[in-house]
């Protein structure tokens, strides 16, 4: 919230128009320019097409316009006319603010007006500034035609342009900036839902008070596709409003504008696109962010979010994602897009030989593009759409059950028994090719999802982008996988099931990457990092992507660092054995037995204790952990404590020879091959501690 302000406070004392933003109301010519004659004059003739101009206000302290409204001063102006504070004499005194014409004699300006009261008189949203009134009002001197004002109420506090002032040259800080432009979308998907268009969404226009944001000067507000005059603000409006006339996707382009100027540093001679290519440390902090104001300010209306909603959602998730990188606290919601995540992948710990850490970390975390498919969540049908109700029950069959309650819903409609909607037929298809996704059955999937796109047509969504993605990802084509996914969360920056499948679509490209082939390898192993971090921390229920940010920190030579991750895992977790003994594995087991400290054998023992007896592999984790003491004892070392125990045995060469040894004998006697347990007994016979010499 910002602070109360006086409104007298925020009169202007000496009200007048900069000369750089004076000009010709009818040719747009500069005017009331100083040159070698003298100063700039603000009331003259414009020496292009000789009509009058005036830039002084019409009202002055103490007039009283319509017998009602007492004028206090000049608060500013913008290009359709001067903003006057006055008080309400026949409502309590209350504060009001007159908007009135920059030049009565501007007939253009005359007609936005009176088309902006007609606009606005039904319009009521508590974040857009109330209209309550229109008057006339005649000069002092009496001569001249009478000029128009809007009565408008006062709004206290602070425009974001007067708060991103106070903090030059610092810009506002990401979430901050979200989080006042998310009060803000409500009233402009009003005003959408009522057929107009704003028009001129800017940091001036939006004000911050003590308990709300709203949306000020509706002077450009007009009706949506129409053609008659277009007002906004250069570098704000979008590239195709002169051709498209304002429309919803113009609006969201002004939207996608004011966030980038509320948090970066824009050149104003430099392209928008261009900026949000470049290294800026705020779109190189927040990815999300970066994809968002990508999509909302495409030079394509086409590509840019359908509607305010959309945007608005799309928004509060990349919020999400803001907050958890500033803050390291999880932020987690339930997708409207998305189902929860369907299983774990790369969670699957095999325990067996290696030959160094990276090997290992292979071989102790499974990862493959099936496990992958069958874990990722899948789009939802909207609860609106019309076929929902029809769809809802083969959505949460078995495959082949739903492709047969699929195949008879159609048939039904076929033959005229049941009535359906115009969706149904992408829909179905969609679903279809779902089902046959979860079978494995890539071809037939693609071929529905062929099908889908011709009846759609250029109103395709991003569901048929999502399903490709996974066909490629089940068909081990892992780049085209990528971009699919890719071009998804381009869509829907703030979901993070395109976040997910993405991490895990680098990961296994870049386990196919050649040894020799650097830069494909760097850069799949950064965008891995990027897209499992960022999951992990919006969302600690992702257990998956604790596990891929672990596998990639520990195959970056920072097994510590997985380990820190993987303790993160919460208790209530169902991974949360398996993420503790895969900590123990990283600690000592799939370490060199040099960099391994005494402290860090006692922490793997406390988590091998920690295990509930029910845990089929605790005797082996226990093994495992003895063995390592064993390698750190036969090193050279010795333990500071004398007399130390790790898990129940003494900490000394022949105490962890006869722990492993009594591991080894229980493991044989579970053995589920009789060659194992052979192995298993000679392996106990020869670490067994000498019991003669």
């Amino acid at each position: 919230p910002a602070e109360p302000v006086d409104p007298l406070d925020v009169v202007l004392h000496d009200p007048e128009v900069a000369e750089h933003k004076r000009f010709c109301w009818k040719c747009n010519a500069p005017v009331g320019r100083s040159d070698s004659d003298g100063p700039g004059l603000a009331i003259g003739d414009c020496a292009k097409c000789g009509v009058p101009y005036n830039f002084r206000p019409l009202l002055t302290v103490g007039d009283v316009v319509a017998g009602q409204y007492e004028v206090q001063g000049c608060l500013a102006h913008g290009g359709l006319g001067w903003v006057y504070l006055a008080l309400d004499r026949n409502v309590s005194d209350r504060w009001v603010v007159l908007k009135g014409l920059l030049n009565y004699g501007d007939f253009e300006a005359h007609a936005v007006a009176v088309a902006e009261r007609q606009f606005l008189a039904e319009v009521t949203h508590p974040n857009i500034v109330k209209i309550h009134n229109f008057v006339k009002h005649q000069p002092g001197s009496g001569h001249g035609a009478a000029a128009g004002y809007i009565v408008m109420e006062y709004v206290g506090g602070r425009s974001l342009k007067e708060l991103l002032d106070v903090r030059a040259p610092e810009r506002i800080p990401v979430a901050e900036a979200i989080a006042y432009v998310l009060e803000v979308l409500p009233a402009l998907d009003y005003l959408h839902s009522l057929g107009l268009a704003y028009n001129d969404m800017k940091p001036d226009n939006i004000m911050v008070t003590e308990d709300q944001v709203k949306l000020i000067d509706l002077g450009a507000v007009a009706a949506l596709e129409s053609y008659g005059y277009l007002y906004g603000t250069p570098g704000y409006q979008a590239p195709e409003l002169t051709t498209t006339g304002p429309t919803v996707a113009s609006d969201v382009y002004t939207v996608g504008r004011t966030l980038a100027t509320l948090t970066l540093r824009l050149p104003s001679d430099r392209d928008l696109s261009e900026a949000l290519d470049s290294g800026d440390e705020v779109l190189s902090r927040y990815g999300p962010f970066r994809r968002l104001l990508r999509r909302a300010c495409d030079s394509d209306p086409a590509r840019r979010f359908p509607s305010v909603r959309a945007m608005q959602t799309q928004l509060a998730g990349v919020l999400r994602t803001v907050l958890a990188t500033d803050t390291g606290e999880e932020y987690p919601q339930a997708s409207t897009l998305f189902s929860s995540q369907r299983g774990g992948f790369g969670t699957t710990t095999i325990v067996g030989q290696t030959d160094g850490i990276a090997d290992g970390v292979h071989r102790t975390f499974a990862l493959d593009g099936p496990s992958v498919v069958a874990a990722l969540p899948v789009p939802l049908i909207d609860a609106a759409d019309a076929s929902a109700a029809l769809l809802s029950s083969a959505l949460h069959s078995e495959p082949k059950q739903a492709l047969d309650m699929l195949r008879n819903a159609r048939e039904l409609a076929s033959s005229g028994k049941i009535t359906v909607p115009e969706s149904l037929d992408v829909e179905a298809g969609l679903a279809a090719a779902r089902a046959y996704l979860d079978m494995g059955e890539a071809t037939a999937a693609r071929e529905r999802l062929e099908r889908v796109e011709w009846a759609a047509g250029p109103a395709a969504d991003w569901r048929l982008t999502w399903y490709r993605g996974v066909a490629a990802l089940q068909d081990s084509d892992y780049p085209a996988a990528h971009t699919h996914f890719d071009a998804v969360h381009t869509m829907l920056p703030g979901e993070i099931a395109p976040m997910l499948a993405l991490a895990a679509t680098a990961e296994l490209l870049l386990d196919e990457c050649p040894d020799d082939v650097q830069p494909a390898d760097a850069d799949s192993r950064q965008r891995a990092v990027e897209y499992y971090r960022t999951v992990w921390e919006v969302n600690r229920a992702v257990v998956s992507a604790a596990f891929g940010l672990a596998r990639r920190r520990a195959a970056d030579g920072d097994p510590l660092g997985a380990v820190a991750v993987l303790d993160e895992v919460a208790p209530t977790s169902r991974h949360y054995n398996v993420a503790r003994m895969t900590g123990c594995l990283l600690l000592v087991a799939l370490r060199p037995t040099a960099e391994i400290t005494e402290v860090e054998l006692y922490e793997a023992a406390a988590r091998v204790a920690a295990l509930p007896t029910d845990e089929g592999r605790a005797v082996q984790m226990r093994t495992l952990v003895l063995g390592a003491a064993l390698a750190w004892l036969r090193s050279g070392r010795e333990p500071e404590r004398p007399g130390a125990r790790l898990l129940g045995v003494p900490f000394t060469d022949i105490g962890v020879r006869g722990g492993i040894e009594a591991g080894l004998r229980t493991l044989a006697r579970t053995a589920p091959r009789r060659t194992h347990r052979y192995h298993l007994i000679d392996l106990a016979n020869h670490i067994r501690p000498r019991s003669w010499w």
